[in-house]
């Protein structure tokens, strides 16, 4: 009996069919992530990294988002993930609502394609006897279990991981052609579906590194479930195993140099890791065993940003150890023993660990997170599929166990969609999700960091000083420097407060874990520069780009300190070699803007302040300089335009216009090269308020006007 009647409708209907349901149940699941904020690493890879700011769909703007590393290493990086972020940047600027859509279709269609590869590997001749009758159920159930698991909220809702989502939806579509192409007859149309299966690999490789095992998965998948288990193909696969290795080789070589052949240059790596190179191979197998632990029972509470696992010192250290490397030795050994009479169960399982291997072995990476459960699992259940279809067959005639079993996949699809929403809450904001992180475990760095760094953004600046304080005595064994970042917020809390000599002690102290960090010398840079110490301020500065070249927070400050110090010709080209870096920042074009005065250019101000407008619209320094520009020239109705604009920035809150002309004044020094300008707006903007006095003065006089 089957559980399905696969010839009822067209197999059209039934993959639309699919593809509807996908959806659907995507869409339910996920709906509540559109508005979800960007977190952590979105900074860094997205929202600071200019090179995915793309604004024109020219060659070399999209060329540049090929190199877009955030540690700008000038290298090939990512290249098809990064293009998608540039064009969502292209289209909606940092609207996360649209990084959040490209997410969820990325996930949909990487699950309609698991559905696509298992619905027609099950169908294929070494198989169809025994499973082609259920294929259809099989291969939607294991795609629905794998898109609503909880476990994947990571890679889906965190926008950044669309690296490890798309690897993952081209890997899938890669197997799927080359399935397609391997069992269709020779001609265009398979010429065509080859064409496709490579295509779809440089793309994943081109998301994320780690689909690099993409060949031997092939290779895996061809003499395990087309060519059969026999001698022959086995030294056949093994030879190409060796011949594909090479080639993996070379093109890493090719790719990031001969330095991935140097142990001591990798073991280095570790240097800020708080386990050496042995501990992570020992400690990885009990990681992927909870993997697995999460994939079966993937509750909300179970699941957290970052995990506290203790590190293997030994087989022994923990006993755990041990107990999982030959729990996962058994379970390859036993897929390996059962490849020829259960091919298809025995790749599914060969496919999870080794898809593990590149993030689960001797890369010098932190230990554990979610998302890298991606890609490992999409096949990961197949197998269980099969058990629960074969149960329900086997049940056909006792209706009662046959209602109860399909009764719990039922409950298990429901419970699992639920979990998925409830776990997507947590990403509503960096607040949420640093509470999750700090209730689940408390004695980690990192989720008080984080908390702390939520609250510095929201300016609660006690309860920042506070977590940050508290992160300082906590452990954090994937990042030794992490402590560095932690110091470095402090100063930036105190520096905000106003309390120079506490942010300077903290930078200080930020500088004894990472001497070269550009942040920390473009802080103290400013501190110094704010004291009028401008050779020290200059030195700071100086090593941000020694650091980081052509950075452009520091070119920027660079130009600042020029323009203080009367060096006008050096703010200029300082501060347009910072707009190059970063042309799409509003405050460097108003400082250029404001170069260009000094140095009697107006007509290059004109065109910088209304640019930086149109990003930053309701900015109220540029629109007092585009202003006073304009009442410079005699522009009055431009003039007065304008300054409706500014003034109406502060009609919520006049309280805050008395504390932005405080700034200015303070600023007003006359030690300052540019004391005369800050004076002239000064002067400007006490005559546009004696203006509007006069308005509300006459409209007051107006009102005692009784009939």
């Amino acid at each position: 009996m089957t559980i399905l009647a696969e010839t009822a409708v067209s197999g059209c209907r039934r993959n639309l069919f699919a593809f509807i349901s996908l959806l659907i149940l995507t869409l339910i699941i996920y709906s509540n992530t559109f508005d979800a904020s960007w977190h952590f690493d979105d900074e860094n890879n997205i929202l600071n990294n200019t090179p995915l700011h793309l604004t024109e769909l020219s060659v070399p703007n999209i060329t540049q988002t090929f190199f877009a590393d955030w540690n700008r290493t000038g290298g090939l990086y990512r290249p098809v993930a990064g293009l998608s972020f540039a064009l969502n940047y292209y289209f909606g600027g940092m609207d996360v609502h649209g990084y959040h859509m490209v997410n969820m279709a990325v996930h949909f269609l990487s699950a309609f394609f698991v559905f696509l590869f298992t619905h027609h590997a099950l169908n294929l001749t070494i198989l169809n006897n025994k499973y082609g009758k259920n294929s259809y159920f099989i291969a939607l159930l294991s795609a629905v279990l794998w898109a609503i698991n909880p476990v994947q909220t990571q890679a889906v809702t965190y926008v950044v991981q669309r690296m490890t989502s798309m690897a993952g939806l081209f890997y899938m579509m890669a197997m799927y052609f080359y399935l397609k192409g391997r069992t269709s007859t020779p001609g265009f149309s398979r010429n065509t579906l080859y064409f496709l299966f490579i295509i779809c690999g440089i793309l994943a490789m081109g998301s994320k590194e780690n689909a690099i095992t993409l060949p031997f998965s092939i290779l895996l998948f061809d003499l395990f479930l087309i060519q059969g288990i026999s001698k022959p193909s086995v030294k056949r696969s093994f030879f190409l195993f060796l011949i594909m290795g090479a080639a993996c080789l070379f093109l890493g070589i090719l790719l990031k140099g001969p330095a991935i052949l140097d142990l001591q240059d990798l073991i280095s790596r570790y240097q800020n890791r708080g386990f050496t190179l042995g501990e992570r191979l020992l400690t990885e197998p009990r990681v992927i065993l909870f993997y697995i632990s999460l994939l079966f029972h993937p509750m909300p509470n179970r699941l957290c940003l970052e995990h506290d696992i203790i590190v293997s010192t030994g087989l022994l250290t923990p006993p755990s150890t041990l107990i999982a490397i030959l729990v996962i030795l058994a379970i390859i050994a036993a897929a390996l023993s059962q490849a020829k009479k259960r091919p298809l169960i025995s790749f599914c399982i060969i496919f999870f660990f080794l898809n593990h291997l590149i993030e689960g072995s001797i890369l010098p990476l932190e230990l554990i997170f979610e998302h890298r459960n991606y890609l490992p699992s999409m096949l990961f259940f197949v197998p269980i599929s099969i058990l629960l279809s074969g149960g329900i067959a086997f049940f056909s005639r006792k209706r009662g166990l046959r209602t109860i079993l399909v009764i719990f996949v039922i409950l298990v699809l429901v419970g699992w969609g639920h979990s998925t929403y409830a776990r997507n809450v947590v990403w509503k904001n960096d607040g949420i999700l640093s509470f999750d992180c700090v209730e689940k475990y408390p004695d980690l760095a990192r989720p008080h960091h984080n908390l702390g760094r939520f609250y510095l953004k929201n300016e609660q600046y006690e309860a920042a000083i506070m977590e940050f304080q508290i992160s300082l005595s906590k452990k954090d064994i994937n990042n030794l420097a992490g402590k560095n970042w932690t110091y470095y917020n402090l100063g930036s809390v105190y520096q905000t407060l106003g309390n120079d000599d506490k942010a300077l002690f903290y930078y200080e102290q930020a500088q004894k874990y990472q001497p070269s960090f550009a942040p920390t010398h473009i802080r103290k840079g400013q501190v110094f520069l704010k004291r009028g110490l401008y050779d020290e301020a200059a030195e700071e500065f100086h090593k941000a780009l020694k650091s980081r070249k052509h950075l452009p927070s520091a070119l920027t400050n660079l130009g600042h300190l020029f323009l203080q110090t009367g060096q006008t010709a050096k703010a200029v080209n300082h501060l347009k070699l910072a707009l190059q870096s970063a042309p799409q920042d509003p405050v460097i074009m108003r400082r250029l803007g404001l170069a260009y005065m000094l140095d009697n250019q107006p007509a290059k101000a004109f065109i910088l302040f209304k640019t930086s407008l149109e990003i930053t619209p309701d900015d109220p320094f540029t629109l007092l300089e585009l202003a006073a520009l304009y009442g410079d020239r005699g522009m009055e109705t431009k003039k007065q335009e304008v300054m409706n604009r500014f003034f109406a920035v502060f009609a919520e809150s006049p309280l805050n216009l008395k504390r932005f002309i405080d700034g200015m004044r303070f600023r007003s020094d006359p030690q300052r090269a540019d004391h005369s300008h800050q004076q002239h707006l000064l002067r400007f903007l006490a005559g546009a308020c004696q203006e509007r006095s006069r308005e509300y003065a006459a409209m007051a006089e107006d009102c005692l006007r009784l009939p």
